[in-house]
């Protein structure tokens, strides 16, 4: 099959010429009239008049008929095809959308923000949100799809390159949807199968004053899960590999020890409205908890 969005674009393409075509065509009639019929053309001063002209009447009632009958056919097909009809998904994700961070599970592994994909593999998500409406849209895969509470809709995805494809939140779900970026990885299957591999192992325990810090603050275990640990929140990411991610906050800010520090600081700074409170820590334990996080890979 081809990939959703390489089977919408065709259609836009069609459409696209369809419609040139008919511009071209009534700008053409528009400006043979004005030569045909204008004043200087008209020595009895009287205009030019025509009426009951059954053929032009049926072939401008029956010729946008028939347009739009190829055009609605066309579509059908293309709806077909992006949903996957006939061919059935290799693996199936559940993408969650939340105010505002996207949670991705791969059975019993849990992910956020950066959803990776096997190439040349028909992936199914199944998409919900936990709050309001969020939209999950990455253009070059496919249409967007709108995330609803208590709802699981299904899109289909096909990337046919490696890389990393950008997309968006497309339905305005509060004061940081404009923060709400998706990264799709696409990549070969050894290295996605090697990737999943990574994250379904739990948190190596690591000592030191950056684990006390996350672990007896009473602040991080409430809200967030490290797989292998005593940490089991669920309002906030999965951090069991959080370093392995290229950002912080769903695309907010790059993924690195400072930056992660900075984030720790002070999250409203840099995303106002987020769910993340400030944690009231010393610039001591600060470092220690960045530093933890940023070995977390």
């Amino acid at each position: 099959m081809r990939p959703p969005a390489d089977a919408i674009g065709t259609l836009a393409l069609i459409v696209g010429v369809i419609a040139s075509l008919i511009f071209i065509g009534v700008e053409a009639a528009l400006v043979y009239a004005i030569w045909r019929y204008r004043a200087s053309r008209n020595l009895a001063g009287q205009p030019a008049t025509f009426e009951r002209n059954r053929r032009l009447e049926i072939a401008w009632t029956a010729a946008p008929a028939l347009i739009l009958a190829a055009v609605f056919v066309l579509t059908l097909g293309t709806m077909a095809e992006i949903n996957g009809a006939g061919v059935a998904p290799a693996m199936r994700i559940a993408a969650t959308g939340h105010q505002w961070w996207w949670e991705f599970g791969y059975g019993g592994t849990k992910t956020a923000n950066e959803l990776h994909v096997p190439v040349n593999t028909p992936i199914d998500l199944d998409l919900t949100s936990v709050d309001v409406i969020h939209s999950f849209w990455v253009p070059e895969l496919g249409p967007k799809m709108d995330m609803l509470p208590g709802t699981t809709n299904h899109l289909r995805v096909l990337a046919r390159r490696a890389g990393s494809y950008e997309g968006q939140c497309a339905e305005f779900c509060g004061v940081e949807h404009a923060w709400m970026r998706i990264r799709v990885v696409a990549q070969s299957q050894a290295e996605f199968d090697s990737w999943l591999a990574a994250q379904a192992v739990p948190a190596v325990t690591q000592g030191g004053d950056g684990e006390r810090v996350f672990f007896l603050s009473n602040i991080c275990v409430n809200c967030h899960t490290v797989r292998g640990t005593a940490a089991a929140g669920t309002a906030g990411p999965d951090l069991t590999h959080v370093a392995s991610r290229a950002t912080i906050g769903a695309g907010v800010l790059p993924n690195d020890v400072a930056r992660m520090r900075a984030w720790l600081a002070d999250p409203q700074r840099y995303k106002p409205g987020s769910l993340m409170p400030r944690v009231p820590l010393s610039d001591a334990d600060l470092d220690a908890l960045a530093a933890y996080l940023g070995a977390l890979k």
